[in-house]
This record gives structure tokens, sequence and C-alpha cells, in this order.
């Protein structure tokens, strides 16, 4: 299994990350002081061959370190696919994408527009567009939890943003949820459009008399009703597009337990054909599309089959 949504951070990062994760689900069990180590031994013990590791700056000068450490986090642990981003308050923007692309050989770009508190459709952005369409290089988009996030951001916008730049290649994480169907609306009018189901497969549940921030829908589990965040969509559309669909945890700041989350996914009731696409073929003919010698030698690619 790939997964396809991991954030291995610098520890000064990793730690805040995870103490703002637990003030909004508290019984996650996942200390602090996490490391790359034990993130690691988590994935492998739960089955992932590969993982995309996303890093993003919460302000102009963390761009280039963080791409630095995304760039020495590839080189020292050869199954992680990693990404850089940048800052919309960097002057030097395109120099930072080029650098991270071209030097660096990092996978694509990464962006959390509310946490970064920008527009997707700021101007400031064009230049980073342009160049990664340009390089044919993915950019993966933070989308959906609008209410948690205390943020807006519909698929009319996205939308706008994939006809300016058609060539553009974007991974929607989270699809929008819960507007999932707005979000496969993109996948058939954009042929370069990716989905990505974290957090939606997490099976992350609150009772009904919880603030419900995440927006869950309320079911019924064994005789008590509950919250929960769920792939509220058609299943045969999941299978007819699963060959562009990817699944990741976003461990270690993910909804649930990596292992739950994992064993949801794994006893989804579609094709055998449907789940290897969105567990692993997919996320891996999109390392291949955009980096092919990324498998060059490699021993797990060949145990799989790819």
């Amino acid at each position: 299994m790939i997964d396809a949504h991991i954030h291995i951070f610098p520890p000064y990062r990793s730690a805040r990350a995870v103490r703002w994760l637990k003030r909004s689900i508290p019984r996650v069990d996942v200390d602090e002081s996490i490391s790359e180590t034990d993130i690691l031994e988590t994935l492998d013990a739960s089955g992932i061959s590969y993982f995309f590791n996303y890093v993003y700056p919460l302000r102009p000068g963390e761009s280039r370190s963080l791409n630095e450490f995304n760039y020495r986090l590839s080189k020292r642990v050869n199954n992680a696919v990693c990404f850089g981003s940048v800052h919309p308050g960097n002057r030097d923007r395109k120099e930072i994408v080029e650098e991270a692309i071209l030097d660096f050989g990092l996978m694509g770009l990464k962006f959390h527009p509310f946490v970064q508190g920008f527009d997707i459709l700021d101007e400031r952005m064009d230049m980073v567009y342009a160049t990664m369409e340009r390089l044919n290089r993915p950019i993966v988009f933070h989308t959906g939890f609008d209410r948690f996030y205390g943020a807006r951001m519909g698929p009319d916008v996205m939308d706008k943003l994939l006809t300016r730049y058609p060539g553009l290649v974007v991974v929607i994480a989270h699809m929008f949820y819960p507007d999932i169907a707005g979000a496969f609306r993109l996948l058939k009018k954009h042929e370069n459009v990716y989905l990505d189901g974290t957090n939606i497969f997490s099976d992350y549940r609150e009772p009904v008399d919880g603030e419900n921030v995440f927006e869950g829908r309320v079911v019924q589990d064994r005789g008590a009703e509950e919250y929960a965040v769920y792939f509220y969509h058609s299943l045969k559309e999941l299978e007819a597009f699963s060959h562009r669909i990817m699944i990741g945890s976003d461990y270690p700041v993910a909804m649930n337990d990596p292992g739950r989350i994992y064993d949801t996914v794994r006893t989804l009731n579609i094709s055998a054909a449907s789940l290897e696409n969105i567990t692993e073929r997919t996320a891996r003919n999109f390392i291949k599309r955009f980096k092919p010698e990324f498998f060059q030698g490699n021993s797990v690619l060949q145990e799989t089959g790819g």
C-alpha cells in the first residue's frame, strides 16, 4: 500500500502540528515528541511500501529550509516521495520553485491555502502555477473541512484555476469534503485532476452532542447516534475513476489511528482491481509519470509487479 499523504516535518513543526491536532481530537494516540523514526516504523509496521511526504511554509522564511529538509529526507529514506512548497510572500517564488523541482528533484508542490492564509487565485501565485505547468509537475492542494478551518474554498474556485492553467496537474486532497460531488465534477471535467481521499476514509466519529466541526453525518452504531466522516458518494464513481484516486492517512496528524484508517480502506466494498488502484497502483503510476527514475532498481516495486 502507498500512503499518499504523510507529514514528516522538522521537529519544531512536528510538535506544533501534534499539539494543534490534539486540541480538536484529544483522543489521538500521538505524542508531540514523535520522531521521524517513529513515523517510519509505524508506516513499515502497517505495510506501507512508499509514502508521499508533504511540507509547506507558514512564513516566507521557511520555504527554502523546508524544501531542503524534504530533499535531505528523500536522500536518506528511499521510499519517501517528497514534495516542496513555497510561500506566496516570497519575492523569489519562481526561483524557489525551480530549485525545489530542478535542483532538489522534489516531485511537486503542496499547498494548504487555509493554514498558509492565501487565496489560490491570488495573482502572486500565477508565476508558481505557470512554472509548474511548464515543468509538467503536480501541485497538491488541501481542500475541504471548511468549518473546522473557518475558511472557504469551493470547487468553483478550483475550476477557475484549472481553466486558466489547463496543463497544470492538480491533486485535490480531501476531495472538498463534505462536497465530494464537487470534487468528482472537477475530476470529470479536467483530465489533469487527481483526487486524494485522505481523512475521508479515516472512520472518524464523535458523539452527536459534540460540535461536529468536521461536518460528519449522523449514523447509527449499535443503537447509538454518532457523527461520522466518510465517503458519502457513489462507490460506482469511486470504482470508475479509481485510476485517478489515491489514499493517505495524514499521519502523524491523522484523524484516527493509521492502522484503523488503512483497515477502513482495505475493507471498502469495491472490486479488487479498484481497491488496488486507490491503495497502490494510481500512486505508483503517478510517481512513474513525473519521476520515472524513482523506481529504477527498487526491489519493493519489483515485488509488487510494477
